[in-house]
C-alpha cells in the first residue's frame, strides 16, 4: 500500500506518476473532533490505498465563509496534482471552500458527501452567518459538485438535496471496526476510580446543547433510585461545555454522591478505553445524520438508548438499540431504568447492537461502498 500524500501547509507535493486514479480527500477538524475526518483517516490507512494515489487536502481549523488563502493554496495544489476526483465531504463552510478551490482549478469530477448542514444547528450561530451559508455556500457546493452522496437513507431523502437525484452516486455510511476484543475493561474502571458495582453510562459527542444534553440531566434526575450508583462519563468538548458540565453536574448533586456520578472528561483520545469500561451508551441528541461515536460504541458491545432523530433510526433498526422520543426527558429515564438494573439485558442488547454494525456498518462494507462510488465515478470521461 503506498502512503498518501499530506499536505498541510503551502509545501506542494512533486507530480505523481499517474499509474492509478489520483484522488483528493478533503477533510477538516482535529483528530477526533468529528466523524468526518476519522472516516478520511480510515480511508487513508485502508486497502484502498492499493488502487487509487491519495492526496490530503486538510485544514486544522475552520474558516470563514471565503478564506481567500487558503483558496489560494489549495487551488494551486489541484493544479499541481490533477486529480482524477476531488472528494469533500461536507456542506458548510470548509465544503463550499474545497468545492470553489476544486472547479477553480478545473478538477473534472468532484464528489461532495453530506454529513450534515446548517440548517439544522440553531443554538449559537449568527443569522446573517448562516444565512449565507444556507442559502448561499451550502447550495453553490451541491451545484457545484459532479456527483453528491451520503452517509444515511435519511439525508438522501431530505428536501434540500431534491435537486441532486441526476448526481447521486448513493449512500455511502460511515465504517468502523469491530473489536476481535473486549478493551481493557478493569484496567481502565481502575484508572478512572470505579467502584466494581458502578454501572457506568457514557456519551461521547460534542459539547453542544443540541446533542440534547439539557434533556439528559433532567432525565437524570427522574432516575428512580437504585441500590448502587451510577456514573455518566462525558467525553467531548464544545462551545457549550461550562454550562452543560454545570446542568449536568447538578443533577449529579440532586440525587446525591452515592446515587450519581458524572464525571466531564472533555475531549479523550483514549474513547475505545472508555467504551470498554462502560455499561451503557445514551445519545439523547436532538438532529443527527450518521454518528461515528455511535457506530463506535455498538461495535464495543454497549447497550444504546438513544433519540429517534435522523441516521439514529436506520442504524437501531431491528431491536439493535433503544429508542425515544427526541426532546423528551421522562421517555429518556424510562428507557435507561430497567436497562440500568438490569446486567443481563444490557448484555443481550450489546450483542445485538455489535452484531448490527458488524453486518451493516463495518469498515470493509464502507471501503467497498466507496471503492463502488469510485469506479462509478472514474468510469465518466474527463
Amino acid at each position: 500500500m503506498r502512503p498518501s500524500i499530506a499536505v498541510t501547509g503551502l509545501d506542494l507535493p512533486p507530480p505523481i506518476a499517474r499509474t492509478r486514479p489520483v484522488v483528493v480527500q478533503h477533510s477538516a477538524g482535529r483528530p477526533g473532533a468529528n466523524g468526518p475526518l476519522t472516516v478520511v483517516e480510515r480511508v487513508l490507512a485502508s486497502r484502498l490505498g492499493d488502487e487509487y494515489d491519495f492526496v490530503r487536502m486538510h485544514q486544522d481549523q475552520g474558516n470563514g465563509v471565503l478564506d481567500a488563502a487558503r483558496l489560494r493554496e489549495w487551488v494551486g495544489l489541484l493544479r499541481r496534482v490533477r486529480p482524477d476526483l476531488v472528494h469533500v465531504r461536507g456542506l458548510q463552510n470548509e465544503g463550499f471552500l474545497g468545492v470553489l478551490a476544486a472547479r477553480l482549478a478545473r478538477c473534472p469530477r468532484i464528489l461532495v458527501t453530506v454529513h450534515g448542514t446548517v440548517r439544522d444547528l440553531r443554538e449559537g450561530s449568527r443569522p446573517l452567518r448562516r444565512g449565507l451559508l444556507v442559502h448561499g455556500a451550502e447550495p453553490f457546493t451541491l451545484r457545484a459538485a459532479t456527483h453528491v452522496a451520503t452517509v444515511c437513507e435519511y439525508a438522501a431523502g431530505r428536501d434540500f438535496l431534491r435537486g441532486c437525484r441526476d448526481r447521486f452516486v448513493g449512500v455511502i455510511p460511515n465504517g468502523v471496526l469491530v473489536p476481535a476484543e473486549p478493551g481493557p475493561r478493569e484496567r481502565v474502571r481502575v484508572d478512572l476510580g470505579l467502584r466494581p458495582d458502578d454501572v457506568v453510562m457514557i456519551t461521547v459527542a460534542r459539547l453542544s446543547w443540541e446533542k440534547g444534553y439539557g434533556v439528559l440531566a433532567e432525565a437524570l434526575r427522574r432516575l428512580p433510585a437504585a441500590a448502587g450508583r451510577r456514573v455518566l462519563l462525558v467525553a467531548g468538548d464544545g462551545p457549550h461545555r461550562p454550562a452543560i458540565a454545570e446542568t449536568l453536574v447538578g443533577a449529579a448533586a440532586a440525587a446525591g454522591p452515592e446515587a450519581l456520578d458524572v464525571r466531564v472528561l472533555g475531549s479523550r483520545a483514549d474513547v475505545p478505553d472508555l467504551l470498554a469500561a462502560a455499561d451503557l451508551f445514551v445519545f439523547p441528541t436532538l438532529h443527527e445524520n450518521l454518528s461515528n461515536a455511535l457506530l463506535e460504541a455498538m461495535a464495543h458491545g454497549l447497550p444504546v438508548v438513544a433519540s429517534a432523530v435522523g441516521g439514529n433510526v436506520e442504524v437501531l433498526r431491528d431491536d439493535a438499540g433503544v429508542l425515544v422520543p427526541a426532546g423528551d426527558p421522562q421517555a429518556l429515564a424510562d428507557a435507561l431504568a430497567p436497562l440500568l438494573a438490569d446486567p443481563t439485558a444490557r448484555v443481550d442488547l450489546g450483542a445485538r447492537a455489535r452484531r448490527r454494525v458488524g453486518e451493516r456498518y463495518s469498515l470493509d462494507r464502507m471501503l467497498d461502498a466507496l471503492d463502488g462510488a469510485y469506479r462509478r465515478i472514474l468510469a465518466v470521461p474527463r
